[in-house]
């Protein structure tokens, strides 16, 4: 169902630009923030859940963000990739 390709430095750093952006455009920085911070925690168990439940929706992110889903939430497993899109999101707001 899922695949486990390497995700790349690169491709991490890509994806999470995007979505600071996504944030950014739709002026969601504060509701992103706070929601990113209070999910830290347990941001491992949430992307098992989201396998689970958003499996249908998934590639619906996969479209719009343009890597697989799969690798998406394999991103936000790490809690440093969750502090990093909170730093970039913080950052577009005060420009």
């Amino acid at each position: 169902m899922f695949s486990y390709e390497e995700i790349t430095e690169e491709e991490k750093k890509e994806l999470i630009e995007k979505i600071a952006e996504k944030i950014h455009q739709y002026r969601m920085e504060s509701p992103a923030i706070i929601l990113l911070e209070s999910s830290k925690p347990i941001s491992f168990i949430g992307t098992q859940l989201g396998r689970l439940y958003l499996g249908p929706f998934l590639p619906l992110l996969q479209e719009d963000l343009g890597l697989p889903a799969e690798k998406i939430l394999r991103v936000f497993e790490d809690r440093e990739n969750i502090e990093k899109l909170i730093t970039l999101i913080q950052e577009k707001a005060n420009n």
